[in-house]
């Protein structure tokens, strides 16, 4: 075969493996979303995101899966978090969405290498019960409470102490909890989409805060909110979309240069680790 030739079919292969693969759908490996596919290859399950359970014998089978790294709850309908889970003690992520639970159990304490819980949208939830739960997690660093129906934090509310990422986003809060002030490791703030008419000052007792969210804010005195923002020294990323904000007006009120507004609601989704719901 003439070198000529060779070219021409290595490009031929070429144009045809690329097409390939762009025409075979990706797999995301390790993510199951029912028990019972789980089970067929128990050692590969690391994501399993259940919706709308209702066997709950069912869920004794979860610690089968070893290498489980994220557990997800979707739409359960009974009035209880269920016992079972607290036997996944090697558990890093547990999330609740859209449930009908009011409590955790005490069990849950066993879960003690949990890194990030979320609650969004399971609009029964008792914060107290589920705030005695996470504040037993040593080594939490990641946790969202979001979607309740009306505010449901007091005042001293108090939270994991070594908190990275804490979002309250979405529960109709009118004051931030004081007991935000005492997270020093806090890097990342999303209270967007609530009712607050001001900012707290101990804002700047947060060092080590680098985003903050503040969208959807239809009450917010921004021209007296900037007083609490530009004190907060670790400031990189500060969200504001959807608050009809004018630039020439933000950029009045902001420290020249020191932190990144976003105004347009598409860099809600900007390239984060972190990402709202």
């Amino acid at each position: 075969m003439t070198s000529f030739k060779k070219i021409i079919l290595f490009s031929t292969l070429l144009i045809t493996n690329l097409s390939w693969a762009q025409e075979t759908p990706i797999v995301n490996s390790g993510v199951y979303h029912s028990i019972s596919d789980g089970l067929k290859e128990p050692e590969k399950v690391e994501i399993l995101e259940l919706q709308s359970v209702q066997d709950l014998d069912s869920l004794n089978y979860l610690t089968e899966f070893v290498k489980l790294k994220s557990l997800s709850l979707i739409d359960f309908h009974f009035t209880t978090a269920p016992e079972a889970i607290a036997r996944i003690s090697w558990l890093k992520e547990l999330k609740f969405i859209k449930d009908d639970f009011y409590t955790i159990p005490t069990s849950y304490a066993k879960l003690q290498n949990l890194e990030k819980v979320e609650f969004i949208y399971d609009t029964h939830l008792n914060v107290e019960s589920a705030l005695n739960f996470v504040n037993k997690l040593p080594h939490l660093k990641e946790l969202r409470i979001e979607g309740l129906p009306g505010p449901s934090f007091s005042e001293n509310t108090l939270f994991p102490s070594q908190l990275r990422v804490l979002s309250l986003r979405n529960n109709h809060l009118n004051l931030l909890p004081a007991g935000i002030s005492k997270l020093d490791s806090l890097e990342i703030l999303d209270v967007g989409n609530n009712e607050f008419f001001e900012l707290p000052s101990f804002m700047e007792n947060l060092t080590q805060l680098n985003t903050l969210y503040l969208d959807q804010q239809p009450f917010l005195r921004f021209d007296m909110a900037f007083n609490s923002i530009n004190r907060i020294k670790a400031l990189k990323n500060l969200h504001l979309e959807g608050n009809h904000l004018k630039p020439q007006e933000v950029y009045s009120l902001k420290k020249e240069h020191l932190y990144r507004v976003f105004l347009d609601e598409k860099n809600l989704l900007f390239n984060s680790p972190y990402q709202p719901h």
